[in-house]
C-alpha cells in the first residue's frame, strides 16, 4: 500500500482537483453566513479563463517532475461512467446521507457531486420561489485539506468549516472506486465516523497535518483542527500501527480567530529539504536559535495598530490582537501507550521540538521575506507578512531540494534559492490568495527525506 513518510522526500503520486470554476461562478456578491455557499464577501479572482490556464500549470509541473497525478473530477467522471445501477444508488446514499432530497441515481452526474442537487439554481414558477442546490459538494481546489496519507495509511478528514463539510464524502469516492487508488490506498480512519460524545467537534484537516518523517506527525490545532480531532486521529493511527513505526503525534497550537491567514499549519512552516524549513518569522518562539526574528515584535506591532486605531476614534472589529498569537507554536507531544495517545511532554516551541529531535538543523531555517537587517526590523516584518498572505510559505516539495512556489513571492523564492533550493515557479497573477501549491496537492505516495 502507498504511504507518505516525509514532507520533503521524492513525491511519487499526488491527488489534485480541478474545480477552479467554483472559485468564480454562481455566488451572490454579498457578505453571507458561513452556512451558505451561495454568498461571497469578496471576489479576489481576476478572470476565470486565464486563472484556469494558470491553474493547469500545476499538473504539468508535477508530471514534468515525474509525479503521477490523480485528478478528482476526471476520476469521478470515469467512476460514474463505469458504475452499475447498484453502485450509483450506493454513491447517492453515501454522499447525500442525512439530506432530505436526493438525486435520481440513474441521472446522477459529476455536476451533482460538485455543485449539489439540483446542480443549478432555478426559478420554480408554480411555487413562485427560487430553488437552490442543497449544498455545494466540492467547492475548492485544495485537496490537501480533505484527506491525507500517513506512514500507516490514509485518513479522511472531518472539516470544521461548515461550507466544506461534504467535500470529504466526494473525495472518498475516488479512494473507494478508482481502480488504481482502491488497490494502492488503505483508508485507516474516516474522522466523520467518530461516534463518542465530545465537547468539541472531532475535526482534523490535511492542511494542518504534516508527515515530518518516518516516525512523526504534526497536526496544527486552531481554527480548523481541534484537540479532540488530533487525539482521535492519534488513537486510530496508534491502534493500527502494529509494527510501532509511529513514535510521535504532535499537536501544535496555531493562531486564534480572526487571524485567518494562519488557519492551517502549512501556512506557517514547510520543508523544502531534509533538515530545512521555510518558516514564517515572528510567529514562533525559540530558545535554541539566537537570531530568530522574535514573536515579541509582531505582538508589539499589533499593539501599536490597535492603539493608533483607537486614538483616531476608529476601533477595528474584528481586529487581530496580540493574544491571538501568544501561544502559537506550543506543542504537545503524544506517544503510543497500548494503542492510545499519552502526553509525553509539552514544548513551548514547535521549532525547538524539531531541533531537539534532529528533524531540523539550527542553520536550516529559511525565512519568508528573507533575513531581516536586525531582529527588530519592523519594515521586514511588514514585508514578510505581505508575502505570507500571498502564500509564500505554502510551497510543496516534489523531491529533496526542489519545490513548487507561487511566482509572486520574489523575496522568499530568492531566499530559497540562496539556500540551495530549486524553485519551480507557478505563475499566479490570476489565481486566488486563499491557498497555494501545498494546499492544492495531497501526497499519496512519498519517500522518506
Amino acid at each position: 500500500m502507498w504511504t507518505v513518510k516525509s514532507e520533503s522526500g521524492r513525491l511519487h503520486a499526488v491527488l489534485i482537483q480541478d474545480s477552479t470554476e467554483q472559485l468564480w461562478t454562481r455566488r451572490m456578491p454579498f457578505a453571507g453566513m458561513e452556512s451558505s455557499l451561495h454568498y461571497v464577501e469578496r471576489d479576489p479572482h481576476a478572470q476565470m479563463d486565464p486563472g484556469h490556464e494558470e491553474w493547469l500549470q500545476l499538473p504539468k509541473i508535477l508530471r514534468d517532475e515525474g509525479v503521477q497525478v490523480f485528478e478528482v473530477k476526471s476520476m469521478l467522471t470515469k467512476i460514474l461512467e463505469d458504475a452499475t445501477a447498484a453502485e450509483r444508488e450506493q454513491i447517492v446514499e453515501d454522499v447525500w446521507d442525512g439530506v432530505p432530497e436526493k438525486p435520481d441515481p440513474e441521472k446522477l452526474t459529476v455536476d451533482h457531486l460538485f455543485w449539489g442537487h439540483p446542480p443549478k439554481p432555478y426559478f420554480d414558477r408554480q411555487r413562485d420561489q427560487v430553488v437552490l442546490p442543497d449544498f455545494r459538494r466540492v467547492a475548492w481546489t485544495y485537496t490537501r485539506d480533505t484527506s491525507f496519507t500517513t506512514q500507516i495509511g490514509t485518513v479522511i478528514c472531518n472539516m470544521r468549516r461548515y461550507s466544506r463539510r461534504y467535500e470529504p464524502r466526494v473525495v472518498k469516492l475516488c479512494y473507494e472506486h478508482d481502480p488504481v487508488l482502491s488497490e494502492n490506498v488503505d483508508i485507516v480512519y474516516d474522522a466523520n465516523d467518530a461516534e463518542e460524545v465530545f465537547t468539541e467537534p472531532p475535526c482534523v484537516e490535511g492542511g494542518d497535518t504534516q508527515i515530518l518523517d518516518e516516525e512523526t506527525i504534526a497536526i496544527g490545532v486552531g481554527q480548523r483542527s481541534t484537540v479532540t480531532g488530533v487525539l482521535e486521529t492519534a488513537k486510530r493511527l496508534f491502534d493500527v500501527d502494529t509494527d510501532g513505526d509511529l513514535k510521535y503525534v504532535c499537536a501544535v497550537s496555531l493562531a486564534d480567530r480572526p487571524a485567518v491567514d494562519y488557519m492551517h499549519l502549512d501556512v506557517t512552516i514547510n520543508y523544502p529539504d531534509r533538515g530545512k524549513a521555510l518558516v514564517m518569522p515572528y510567529v514562533y518562539d525559540t530558545e535554541l536559535v539566537d537570531d530568530y526574528p522574535p514573536k515579541r515584535l509582531l505582538l508589539k506591532t499589533l499593539e501599536a495598530i490597535m492603539a493608533q486605531s483607537e486614538a483616531h476614534g476608529r476601533p477595528l472589529a474584528p481586529l487581530v490582537q496580540p493574544d491571538n498569537f501568544r501561544s502559537l507554536g506550543r506543542t504537545a507531544v503524544y506517544v503510543n501507550r497500548g494503542g492510545r495517545p499519552e502526553l509525553l511532554r509539552t514544548e513551548t516551541s514547535f521549532l525547538d521540538f524539531l531541533i531537539k529531535e534532529g528533524k531540523l538543523e539550527k542553520d536550516g531555517l529559511i525565512y519568508v521575506g528573507g533575513v531581516p537587517e536586525n531582529p527588530f526590523d519592523v519594515d521586514h516584518l511588514l514585508e514578510a507578512m505581505m508575502e505570507q498572505s500571498r502564500g509564500a510559505t505554502n510551497i510543496v516539495t516534489v523531491k529533496p531540494g526542489v519545490v513548487i512556489a507561487y511566482d509572486r513571492n520574489r523575496r522568499t523564492n530568492q531566499e530559497l534559492r540562496d539556500h540551495g533550493v530549486t524553485v519551480r515557479e507557478w505563475r499566479s497573477s490570476y489565481l486566488d490568495l486563499l491557498g497555494g501549491p501545498h494546499c492544492s496537492t495531497s501526497p499519496l505516495c512519498r519517500d522518506p527525506a
